[in-house]
């Protein structure tokens, strides 16, 4: 290899998807950050649903290493959720889940935090959770 094999890598991360039927649009609003039109649909946390979801993601079980990795060295602009989440019960907050800029329809009031959904196909029935790549196991997904 060009770069010398003690300078490659390799993450097999999954970027978890739900269907749009799934998304409660009751709860959930459309909204760009600072007031631009919406291409995301924004599912707000208050602090007890949010501290629950990070001691959940935490405690998750996770897909093992491949043998040929020693140890995972991260890219800190694209690390696993979890990771992030063992990081610091806030750290989110600050990071995929922060909630500036998206204030719910009604209050004006931003959430506590705030999931993020961006469409991901073209008849809209598929949307990806920004900044949401993982190493869970696909159960410990659907569970957290």
């Amino acid at each position: 290899a060009m770069a010398g094999s003690a300078y490659l890598s390799f993450f097999d991360a999954i970027a978890p998807v739900v269907t749009s039927d799934s998304i409660d649009m009751t709860r959930a609003y459309r909204k760009g950050r600072w007031g631009q039109e919406g291409d995301y649909i924004n599912c707000p946390l208050d602090r007890e649903r949010y501290e629950a979801f990070v001691t959940a993601l935490v405690a998750a079980e996770r897909v093992l290493p491949h043998d040929f990795e020693d140890s995972p060295s991260w890219f800190e602009g694209c690390l696993p959720v979890e990771v992030m989440a063992g990081r610091g019960k806030d750290t989110l907050r600050f990071g995929p889940m922060r909630p500036v800029g998206l204030p719910e329809p009604g209050t004006d009031r931003e959430p506590y935090a705030v999931v993020q959904l961006r469409q991901d196909n073209r008849e809209g029935t598929l949307y990806n959770l920004v900044g949401f790549q993982t190493s869970l196991r696909w159960g410990e997904q659907e569970r957290v």
